[in-house]
């Protein structure tokens, strides 16, 4: 029978009386082995179907590393894990206090408003006055007879609204920049180190505490059993009301310094960056996002009503978008170029972003939440413009200069919007023309917003004291 030379490289049967090389991978035959054909076909045969075995192997675990890399991919680009993997729901339904009197959390609800409808007084009287030995930086919350507050010297305490007498503290060791948020049952409040404490609401005893190991600038916020703040770390916290367990965090792409507002079952998140986000309560995960521009972050957060949030920025510029809008993948990079193709004048039209209602410039800077009423929205920018624009259109209602910094977020109580500046002044306008109305004089920057609660104005200051004052 025939003998062949089979190639011990690729298997190729090659004459016995060929070159010296395969014909085939064109190595040397040198180590080739002499065999009859038939013996020498079913070997061949043998390590080609091994080989093209390794081949599909090789190729199936490349398809699978590409086919992961793009599920990655889109997981991540879409915010896809918390809904393949969603989070623990909240083991509890409780909410910050609602009586219609009260001002339980900052900016006084969800919705971040700063809105009471009880009408301020005229503060020609002081009720009393809680003296503390460091500068107070941030709004008490005023829930039935108490009046609870952080301080900078390191506690949180539940006052008389009365007398202003201590019912009970908590010390912490801390400072804090924030207003507690307040259920009926727990008060919530948070250190500048970021450590949360869960107290009880009569007693002021701990309930839990969670240390977030990163700084707090930011008021909490509760809603539907879920306690949201946002951290230096760049992170917004959805934690347990009830257990302290952190049931999810989001990336906002900056530090975030301000509470989050709420409106069915989003959160409307804004931080030190230019992008307004919106995110699912549930599980975290982002469904809009929208753009100010660069060098014009929003960091005082967002007011909402209805499909629409307000917010300031910076450059002057107050914002009202449809928070209800989705931002799809590519979205985003399909407007830069359309926005680009504008600018080079390939294209007549300028693009529109979606979710924008309108906006409008009122000069300066604007680090705080604009206050609403269901007439206007107020604004305020560094250097003492306040104004008042249409809800539906932003057209100016009227604007008022206080000649002086403003350095807290505007509220409004009533027929009342109130206003806290840098040389101790609160200012009382009237909401319908602008106009001042009255102002009180402390001795130190006020720069938690002044609330109004039972007909009685609450003020924090510098000059370490809130005071509590009334008509005369």
């Amino acid at each position: 029978m025939e003998q062949v030379r089979l190639c011990v490289y690729c298997g190729h049967l090659n004459n016995v009386g060929g070159g010296s090389r395969c014909r085939n991978c064109w190595l040397s035959l040198s180590a080739a082995r002499i065999l009859l054909r038939n013996e020498a076909e079913e070997i061949s045969r043998q390590r080609r179907f091994r080989h093209l075995r390794i081949r599909i192997i090789r190729r199936s675990l490349l398809v699978m590393v590409i086919l992961s890399l793009l599920a990655w991919l889109i997981i991540a680009q879409n915010n896809l894990a918390s809904v393949i993997w969603p989070p623990n729901a909240a083991s509890t339904d409780l909410n910050a206090n609602t009586d219609v009197t009260s001002w339980s959390q900052f900016r006084n609800g969800v919705n971040n408003t700063g809105y009471v409808s009880d009408n301020s007084p005229t503060p020609d009287k002081i009720l009393w006055t809680f003296k503390s030995s460091r500068p107070l930086v941030a709004s008490p919350a005023v829930v039935r007879d108490r009046v609870f507050l952080s301080t900078e010297d390191g506690r949180t305490v539940a006052l008389n609204r009365f007398t202003g007498e201590i019912i009970w503290e908590y010390v912490t060791g801390f400072p804090s920049s924030s207003t507690p948020a307040v259920s009926d049952s727990l008060v919530l409040s948070i250190t500048r180190p970021g450590l949360i404490t869960a107290l009880e609401t009569e007693t002021g005893d701990l309930v839990w505490e969670l240390d977030l190991e990163e700084p707090v600038l930011a008021s909490p916020m509760i809603a539907n059993g879920t306690l949201y703040v946002g951290s230096s770390d760049s992170h917004v916290y959805a934690i347990d009301v009830v257990t302290g367990n952190t049931r999810w965090s989001f990336d906002a792409g900056d530090w975030v310094t301000s509470a989050i507002a709420y409106s069915e079952g989003d959160l409307i998140i804004t931080s030190q960056d230019h992008v307004v986000r919106v995110v699912d309560d549930r599980s975290g995960r982002q469904r809009m996002m929208y753009d100010t521009g660069r060098g014009r972050p929003s960091p005082g957060g967002a007011a909402i009503t209805g499909d629409t949030a307000y917010l300031g920025s910076y450059g002057g510029r107050v914002w009202a978008i449809n928070w209800r809008e989705v931002t799809y993948p590519f979205e985003r990079a399909l407007l830069f170029w359309k926005t680009t193709f504008y600018i080079w004048g390939l294209s007549k039209d300028a693009p529109v972003q979606k979710g924008s209602v309108w906006s409008k410039n009122i000069g300066g800077d604007i680090p705080f939440a604009p206050a609403l009423s269901d007439k206007a929205v107020y604004a305020t920018n560094v250097k003492g413009k306040v104004v008042a624009l249409d809800l539906l259109t932003g057209d100016e209602i009227w604007f008022q200069d206080l000649k002086t910094n403003i350095t807290a977020p505007p509220t409004v109580a009533g027929d009342t919007l109130l206003i806290g500046s840098e040389f101790g002044t609160a200012h009382g306008l009237d909401v319908d023309t602008g106009g001042i109305k009255w102002t009180f004089e402390t001795a130190g920057k006020i720069t938690g917003s002044p609330i109004v609660s039972n007909g009685v104005l609450f003020i924090t200051s510098h000059d370490g004291n809130l005071y509590a004052l009334s008509d005369d």
